[in-house]
Formats: C-alpha cells, sequence, structure tokens
C-alpha cells in the first residue's frame, strides 16, 4: 500500500498498523485497483529486466 494510492483513495491522514490492516480486510474498490495496478507495474518490470538480460547475453 502505498502513499500515493492511499491518496487516489481518498486517505489523506497518517494511518496506524490497526487502521492499515483495518483496509486489507474491508478491501476496499480502490484498494483491489491499487493492487492491481501494482502487480501489473511488478510484471512489466520483470519483462523489461529479463529482455535486458536477455539482450545483453546475445550481445545486443
Amino acid at each position: 500500500m502505498s502513499i500515493a494510492g492511499l491518496a487516489r483513495g481518498g486517505v489523506t491522514e497518517p494511518l496506524t498498523t490497526e487502521q492499515i490492516e483495518a483496509l486489507k480486510q474491508e478491501r476496499p474498490e480502490w484498494l483491489e485497483r491499487e493492487r492491481a495496478t501494482q502487480a501489473e507495474v511488478r510484471r512489466e518490470a520483470a519483462r523489461i529486466k529479463q529482455r535486458d538480460r536477455e539482450r545483453a547475453q546475445r550481445g545486443d
């Protein structure tokens, strides 16, 4: 859960650990979207890293 993601979800004040855990349990729609976006970003970063590794091995 990122600060930017919380802000996009309308959460502008600092949260306690308990509040964060409660949000995780509640699973609001905006949080699910944020998690999906973050997962996609991680997949894309892994894909690019793998592509670059393959290019380096080929000497491109």
